[in-house]
């Protein structure tokens, strides 16, 4: 009994690891687009508005990719096994991010350069089709079932560790460096580091096995090809038998993608641009809002392993919903206080939003079967990507400037995206349980 609960610490630690990699590499484009990219790559436009709203665009045409690549590194996981497919897609994470840290500035190399840099985003998204999905089986496919609501979520807590170290290696040469000599090198730091933070994370994934759940699907689907029974795995059959679960799934993403976006990528732009802070400032608050994030992910976790999946899930789409408006507004009011700021992000992201973000691996997981699964979770997560998470910064830039700088609108607007995805949270269930697809 020692000796599992030490391999399940082990498997925990290592896709724990692993999460947070990716997340680093996928979140550092984030910061970067809100307050590098628009100065580096786009300042060509002559304003700034314009100019951040192209480098956000930059930031949401990479979500284009995510669909793309959850179909075929989900298709590959389903049919070859877990364990490769997360070698190949994190290493795509790994080197476009780094290739992004040697770009030359458009003023100095031209509008080509910007053409690059969108396609290292693009293959960084079609990398990460394939990672996220990975990190979440090779935990909730290792133990056993009661156990696994919990255990999904660690891996959930690479998003803030991977942005918190992101920040801070983006905020130090921020505080440390003269201006000018930040934006000409001392950003890509932080870019040039992730080749080697990969290369690290893929030494350790070497020691591990295959999943439990594939080997013994593999083992069934071998059995009856024996006797004659063909099926067919992976992504296909994945559509045509789940398509319901599946319309379902990426309305319970939406709350996913709009508070994120709305809390830590928007935000910093409204913070500098609007509320008049400094740019270190900004690093600050999302610097805190992850230390926050990660015990209440393993609380989530907990409450999903004692309560169910579903119903920690709409408690924490109800919580989302409630203090979207007050959240948002007491940062407007703030004036730009850090102290006001920090304490409305971390209420709307870090606690009432993260019950959520705990348990949606295992909530997407347990609604498919092990010889679909890796295409299920990463067609969930990476098809809507695009309408559901990389607009809505662009959205949120356009209705506060509508709003002249007040929140109602963004707040409005993510109120109603929580009510939805709570719909379909329980629509889904109710599916589930009358044992439908």
């Amino acid at each position: 009994m020692e000796n599992k609960k030490n391999d399940f610490r082990k498997i925990a630690a290592i896709t724990l690891f692993e999460s947070a990699v990716q997340w680093y590499c996928f979140l550092l484009y984030g910061t970067a687009a809100g307050t590098v990219f628009n100065k580096v790559f786009f300042s060509a436009t002559g304003d700034g508005t314009t100019a951040l709203i192209l480098s956000y665009m930059s930031f949401a045409i990479g979500y284009i990719a995510g669909p793309f690549g959850a179909i075929f590194f989900g298709h590959i996981g389903d049919q070859k096994g877990r364990k490769v497919t997360m070698y190949a897609s994190l290493l795509m994470m790994g080197i476009s991010t780094s290739i992004i840290g040697i770009l030359p500035s458009a003023a100095s190399a031209g509008v080509g350069v910007v053409i690059i840099l969108q396609l290292m985003r693009l293959a960084q998204c079609f990398g990460r089709g394939g990672t996220w999905g990975g990190s979440i089986l090779m935990a909730y496919e290792n133990v056993p079932e009661n156990k696994r609501a919990f255990y999904s979520a660690i891996p959930q807590i690479g998003l803030p560790i991977g942005f918190g170290l992101s920040s801070i290696l983006i905020a130090v040469p921020t505080l440390l460096l003269p201006e000018e000599i930040f934006f000409s090198w001392g950003w890509r730091v932080p870019f040039l580091a992730a080749i080697i933070l990969t290369i690290i994370v893929i030494r350790q994934k070497g020691k591990m096995m295959e999943t439990e759940d594939y080997k013994k699907a593999q083992a069934k689907l071998e059995a009856e090809e024996a006797e004659g029974i063909k099926h067919k795995v992976g992504f296909i059959p994945m559509v045509k038998d789940y398509w319901k679960t599946l319309l379902l799934g990426c309305g319970t993403r939406w709350v996913d993608g709009t508070f994120y976006n709305i809390f830590i990528v928007w935000i910093l732009s409204y913070c500098t641009g609007w509320l008049g802070m400094p740019l270190i400032q900004t690093y600050i608050i999302t610097i805190v809002a992850c230390v926050f994030k990660i015990p209440f992910t393993l609380f989530g976790g907990w409450c999903a392993q004692k309560f169910g999946t579903t119903k920690t899930f709409a408690i924490g789409c109800i919580a989302s919903a409630v203090l979207s408006i007050p959240t948002l507004k007491v940062i407007e009011l703030s004036n730009g206080n850090l102290f006001v700021t920090i304490t409305g992000v971390v209420l709307g992201w870090s606690i009432a939003y993260n019950l959520i973000w705990a348990v949606l691996s295992s909530l997407w997981s347990s609604y498919f079967e092990t010889e679909v699964r890796y295409s299920g979770i990463s067609f969930v997560y990476h098809v809507p990507s695009f309408l559901v998470a990389g607009l809505v910064p662009t959205i949120c830039t356009l209705l506060i400037n509508y709003g002249k700088g007040d929140t109602i609108y963004v707040g409005i607007y993510s109120t109603v995206i929580a009510l939805i995805s709570l719909l379909c949270a329980i629509l889904l269930k109710r599916r589930h349980d009358k044992g439908k697809r």
